[in-house]
């Protein structure tokens, strides 16, 4: 990723040895009481240091507010000196620090998608982009509470940090840290019904972002899948003009994802590029799981790291779209929790909405840990449902798709968005600042069963609605409505060979050694949240010809990797 770490000193002093935490960077900035450095990808670094007015490091890419340019050092340092009130309030991700005379500014971008975690102590506050790396600084737990949304529901609810003294700030907040304290102002983004606008304009803002590289002829290559989001995106570069761009698909997705995304290829002849996973032995995998997972801290599982970790197959002078969070645009999260109806949420029903929401990783938590996390989830869906409009005054679907931009989009993206940043210039057009704050502007009648979707389609890109679309594995004909699909979907998983497991049969085995050392280990055996027989009678029972386990298995080494990050350390 690109990267930030950094020291801020509550007393002068020899802080040079900080460069231990963290690998060889790019550019440092050192005094008496302020470090900084930043590495990575320089494709994604913006800085000024010999300024003596204006001294500034930011990770990440940039886009202005208006959606017309990337922003580089100098637009940066333009924003600095005529608006600074702007600076979080551009569009990509993005953060950032600046180095004042007796103190230092953090800031962030407004829609979350990159994050700053800080931690103080005695001598002073150490800030990074890398939770692992913070890691290194002292000795830290698991805070269990804020940890219990991530864990037992689809994503976690609040964004706290899910480790105690650290505290990690996001979405547009901002901080200032001097000489004995740390000031930090939120800010907290709600998108506001100001009036409804068109198809053509949506699709005129759309298409801004997916062409923005073009303006700089830069290449640009579409992260193509079997379903609708990358889908549309695909109709706008065809319809665009620009030749610039290819495709590219990754042999570890589903195997429907492949074919279907292929044939479209092929048979438009379309350029693409068809990426396997690079050869590795099992020292190779288990360090870069234990970096992955380090840097994503449990938001994907360690079976998923291995598609992951295909990014770096692609070149750094590449700009990479993908249509992740298209379906903010298409009422498609959380269908379960819609159907469960609005007045769970009117009444707070706490216990209904866990339910709805609710996702199944592993047991692996006695009981009192397990206690402790249902009363974090309790608090957590109280807190931010305070926090959000009534139901009754921007309607179900809008506050559903607000209430996941607040708390999927903000805990699940800003770790894989920070990994991708070390490989490649990325970024999710669907999820841009200026368009994401049309989106109450969008009806949702539009926005259900992909109408507003599906006319992006008509007249020019017809051809690609008589692909079928694919979702979990599962393809299914273009026109089914989100219903269709569920039923659907349903029955051909009954019906359909697991052969396999997608893989994750064929990982788990590769990592049994490590997994069952682990489970054997005085460290695991001795540590009090687990409910050690329960893990132990599980895995042992999937390496025992039990492979209806492997989902539990894949998630206790997860879990259990993280666990030993923080135990090094």
């Amino acid at each position: 990723m690109s990267w930030l770490f950094g020291f801020y000193s509550k007393r002068p002093q020899n802080i040079s040895s900080i460069s231990e935490y963290h690998p060889k960077a790019i550019s440092t900035y050192l005094n008496s009481d302020s470090y900084v450095a930043v590495g990575g990808n320089e494709n994604l670094l913006s800085f000024q240091i010999h300024d003596n007015h204006l001294k500034f490091f930011i990770c990440g890419l940039g886009i202005s507010a208006d959606s017309e340019s990337f922003l580089g050092t100098k637009e940066w340092e333009n924003l600095f000196l005529t608006s600074p009130e702007n600076i979080n309030k551009q569009n990509g991700h993005y953060c950032g620090v600046q180095l004042n005379d007796n103190s230092i500014s953090l800031f962030t971008d407004p829609m979350g998608l990159r994050a700053i975690h800080i931690t103080e102590n005695n001598y002073g506050w150490f800030f990074s982009t890398r939770l692992d790396w913070i890691l290194k600084t002292g000795a830290f737990e698991i805070d269990f509470e804020t940890f219990s949304s991530r864990w037992l529901l689809f994503n976690q609810i609040s964004n706290k940090s899910i480790v105690k003294k650290i505290i990690i700030f996001n979405c547009g907040s901002s901080a200032i840290i001097s000489k004995n304290r740390i000031e930090i102002k939120d800010f907290f983004l709600i998108p506001k019904k100001t009036g409804e606008i068109s198809l053509d304009q949506f699709k005129d803002n759309l298409c801004k972002f997916v062409l923005l590289g073009a303006k700089q002829n830069k290449h640009i290559s579409l992260s193509l899948s079997g379903g609708l989001d990358s889908r549309v995106l695909l109709s706008l570069l065809i319809n665009s003009g620009y030749k610039n761009w290819d495709c590219h698909l990754f042999k570890s997705e589903s195997l429907m994802d492949n074919v279907i995304a292929s044939k479209i290829l092929n048979d438009l002849n379309l350029p693409f590029r068809l990426f396997s996973p690079p050869p590795s032995n099992e020292s190779d995998i288990i360090n870069y799981l234990f970096d992955f997972i380090g840097s994503t801290y449990i938001t994907e599982s360690a079976f998923n790291s291995q598609k992951l970790m295909q990014y770096s197959n692609l070149s750094q002078d590449d700009l990479i779209i993908d249509g992740a969070f298209g379906e903010m645009w298409r009422r498609e999260f959380l269908t379960r929790f819609y159907w469960a109806g609005h007045k769970i949420v009117e009444e707070k029903n706490i216990e209904k909405i866990s339910n709805a929401i609710k996702y199944d990783r592993a047991d692996i938590f006695n009981k009192e840990i397990n206690a402790e996390m249902h009363s974090g989830i309790n608090h957590q869906l109280n807190e931010i449902i305070d926090l959000l409009p009534p139901v009754k005054e921007i309607g179900f679907g809008n506050w559903l798709d607000i209430f996941s931009l607040k708390t999927r989009l903000v805990n699940y993206m800003p770790p894989e968005q920070a990994r991708l940043d070390n490989f490649v210039s990325s970024y999710m057009p669907y999820i841009q600042f200026s368009l994401l704050n049309d989106l109450l502007n969008m009806p949702v009648s539009l926005r259900k069963n992909h109408r507003l979707f599906n006319n992006l389609f008509y007249p020019q890109s017809s051809e690609l609605t008589k692909y079928n679309l694919v979702k979990g594995n599962v393809p299914y004909p273009f026109y089914f409505t989100p219903v269709m699909k569920r039923i659907y979907s349903l029955v051909y998983l009954k019906l359909a060979s697991k052969k396999d497991n997608d893989g994750l049969d064929l990982f788990l085995t590769g990592m049994k050694e490590f997994i069952l050392d682990s489970l054997s280990s005085s460290s695991v055996k001795s540590y009090v949240p687990y409910n050690y027989k329960n893990i132990s009678n599980n895995v042992n029972a999937y390496y025992s010809g039990s492979l209806k386990n492997g989902n539990y298995v894949n998630w206790f080494l997860t879990f259990e990797v993280f666990r030993q990050i923080l135990a090094k350390n």
